[in-house]
């Protein structure tokens, strides 16, 4: 089983194919005699003749060139018309004979050993003698020549690129052929449009046959391309029609059936633009419901309308009634890639929700460009302005009527039908809404909205939003807790989604986000504010209570009352305290825990080993965790001693809490809020708490040792 080529070798051999042909032409260009002249014509189509740039040649110019003159003083006679660019504008097929018969006995004298260049000099004629070259240096081959040769061998690559990416789909291989047509009739235009005054008749017959036959080959192709693609508008055994007639019609125009250039090869030329443009128009009826079709159909047509519509409105338009054309040929064949380009868009279908709309922006601009050339023609050919005048009451005609014409238009087709712009308050309302259900409601509620899509449903994990199946989808990603989403058809089928879509998307999704975020932190606050208030409650105002409670001196109760009061004070306005030394911290908690313990007969070993200060937001946390271990060594431990001791420790301070009491095994007993709170502002310390059983301090029991760093506190 052969292996398939992938798709680098068959771009790499298509672009060797290019590049040969290339070659090849430039080769068929250059061996050419040179008379190192150059010629042009004037409005009237009389020829005149200048040194080629970089030569020193007697022949001073420009000069009105009547004759050439061979060796044997055989003596050609110049008429308007030799240099013409196309023979196929000439009205008959006999002038096309005349014609490359003048070219056959022009090229004859040009291929002498010298030859002479009549000119008029005043009234006067004068001859010149020169030699030939054998070859045309490839630096004398004009602009023209190299756009047409770009043209073709451009087309030639675009295409040939579109049928690699899709080899086996027949809209690419008929849009390879229309490829193919382009190089046909752009490389043969390109030498014999750009002679320096003659080539050969025969060659210069069948060259143009060629471009003929190109030039048909890429109609045809066009429209069997628009007659299946992108909906199938006839079963394709009927592909052949076009292709079949206007071979037939090259055929008779080769054979010089028709009486005439216009009949024979302008006419299929418009008959076959009209039938893209017919096809393009019957597929838009068709594709109303598939906002994909519509896309790559508005593409078809802008570049044919643009492109082909430019051509034939500088070239052949004016060749049919007898004008000049407005645009040497060789530089119109550039409009012909406009037309490759876009369809090669349509056909690879590459991100058609962008160029959909930009389509009708440029033919927005390519309209107002035409309306300008066509009011300031009809004002210098009806009014007979001149050329200046016509000019600026065109530009001013064309400015107050076409553009507030096109404003209006553009608002028509880019109405957003139905179009909601999400407001904060939408926002707000779905992050504020309680339970995930209703908020799923509300966020799917306000896509549809704005985005007005035929069907809403669950989408694949995505980390921004994103257009997805050339436009047909939006993917909205998971946002906050509410789970990613797929928008399909926006705008009820009519529109693709696109870069702006998925822009606003973003932005609702950024905007919710943050709500969303906002809500959940003012949550956490509260929760974390309440667990705070819960925490101090238990650790402080319970402990204190309870060693009230005890307390069998009266004036010693009021005073824990009256310290109760204050740290509830303190508790609710959330203030951090002074700061205070370690002594003076330990001082106060050395009589407050001394009292409590010795009211219920329990003794007290103290020891305090550092010098170190506390910042102020440590002093609460200090104060709460020693109440709350010596609150639990009398409740709970059954103690007769309870020793503390602070000091300095490796990287930081060393709280230790120890009892004799009958202890509990940490691994087992269940903990309770009071451990909790601890190990929760030992955290708020940047420490960690550990609870054991055994012996410290000269007591055995429960140990409560905490450590934070000293980042915790100010040395």
């Amino acid at each position: 089983m052969r292996a398939r080529p992938t798709l680098a070798t068959v771009m790499i051999g298509l672009v060797l194919a290019g590049l040969m042909a290339s070659a090849l032409l430039v080769q068929l260009t250059i061996s050419r005699p040179w008379l190192s002249v150059t010629f042009a014509a004037d409005e009237t189509g009389a020829i005149h003749a200048a040194p080629a740039p970089g030569l020193d040649r007697s022949l001073t110019g420009p000069a009105q060139v009547t004759a050439l003159l061979g060796n044997d003083e055989h003596r050609v006679v110049i008429e308007a018309g030799d240099l013409i660019e196309e023979p196929d504008t000439l009205a008959t097929y006999a002038d096309m004979g005349r014609f490359f018969a003048r070219q056959s006995a022009l090229a004859g004298l040009v291929s002498g050993q010298s030859v002479s260049i009549e000119t008029m000099d005043g009234n006067a004629l004068r001859q010149t003698r020169v030699s030939p070259a054998r070859m045309r240096p490839i630096s004398d081959l004009p602009p023209a020549f190299w756009v047409q040769m770009l043209v073709g061998l451009s087309s030639f690559l675009i295409g040939g690129w579109v049928w690699a990416l899709r080899r086996y789909d027949p809209a690419a291989r008929l849009f390879a052929l229309a490829s193919l047509g382009m190089l046909f009739f752009t490389f043969p235009a390109a030498l014999y449009s750009t002679r320096e005054l003659a080539i050969d008749g025969g060659l210069f017959r069948g060259l143009s046959v060629m471009n003929h036959g190109g030039a048909l080959l890429f109609g045809a192709a066009m429209i069997a391309l628009l007659l299946r693609y992108p909906t199938p508008l006839v079963p394709a055994r009927w592909l052949w029609v076009p292709f079949v007639l206007f071979g037939a019609w090259w055929f008779a125009d080769s054979m010089q059936v028709f009486n005439g250039p216009p009949a024979g090869s302008h006419l299929p030329t418009m008959l076959e633009m009209l039938g893209i443009l017919l096809a393009a128009a019957v597929q838009y009826w068709r594709s109303r419901g598939d906002p994909a079709a519509r896309a790559v159909l508005r593409w078809f047509g802008l570049s044919v309308a643009v492109g082909a519509g430019a051509f034939v409105f500088t070239v052949i338009a004016p060749s049919l009634v007898g004008l000049t054309p407005g645009l040497p040929q060789g530089y119109a064949f550039a409009f012909f890639l406009l037309i490759h380009i876009g369809m090669a868009i349509g056909v690879a279908r590459y991100r058609l929700f962008d160029l959909d709309r930009w389509a009708f922006r440029i033919l927005f601009y390519m309209t107002g460009a035409a309306l300008l050339i066509a009011v300031d023609a009809a004002l210098i050919s009806w009014i007979a302005l001149e050329r200046a005048p016509a000019f600026g009451l065109a530009l001013v005609m064309v400015g107050f009527l076409y553009l507030p014409l096109r404003d209006i238009i553009a608002r028509k087709l880019f109405r957003r039908d139905g179009e909601i712009e999400a407001s904060f308050q939408d926002i707000l309302a779905i992050a504020l809404a309680e339970g995930e259900v209703e908020r799923m409601n509300r966020w799917r509620g306000l896509l549809e909205r704005v985005f007005q899509p035929l069907k809403i449903v669950a989408g694949q994990a995505v980390e921004a939003s994103t257009v997805i199946e050339d436009g047909a989808a939006l993917a909205i990603p998971a946002t906050g807790p509410l789970p990613p989403l797929r928008l399909e058809h926006a705008m009820h089928g009519r529109r693709l989604f696109g870069s702006r879509e998925q822009a606003r998307a973003s932005e609702l999704c950024a905007m919710l986000s943050q709500a969303i975020a906002s809500r959940f932190a003012h949550e956490q606050g509260a929760a974390e504010e309440r667990q705070r208030i819960t925490s101090d409650m238990h650790d402080n105002i319970g402990v204190q209570l309870l060693g009230a409670l005890h307390s069998r001196d009266p004036v010693r109760k009021d005073e824990l009352i009256r310290d109760t009061l204050a740290d509830l004070r303190e508790i609710i306005n959330n203030s951090a305290g002074e700061r205070l030394t370690l002594a003076e911290l330990m001082a106060d908690l050395r009589v407050e825990i001394a009292d409590l313990l010795s009211s219920v007969g329990i003794g007290l070993v103290w020891q305090v080993d550092t010098q170190a200060e506390l910042l102020p937001q440590s002093v609460a946390a200090m104060r709460s965790i020693l109440r709350e271990a010596v609150g639990n060594a009398l409740r709970h431990a059954e103690a007769t001693t309870v020793g503390i001791r602070l000091a300095d420790g490796a990287g930081g301070l060393v709280l230790m809490v120890a009892d004799d009491g009958k202890g509990f095994d940490p691994e087992t007993a269940t903990a309770g809020n009071g451990l909790r709170n601890m190990r929760s502002r030992a955290t708020a310390l940047n420490g960690a708490m550990t609870v054991s059983r055994g012996a410290a301090m000269g007591m055995r029991g429960t140990v409560i040792e905490v450590r934070f760093p000293r980042e915790g506190v100010a040395a």
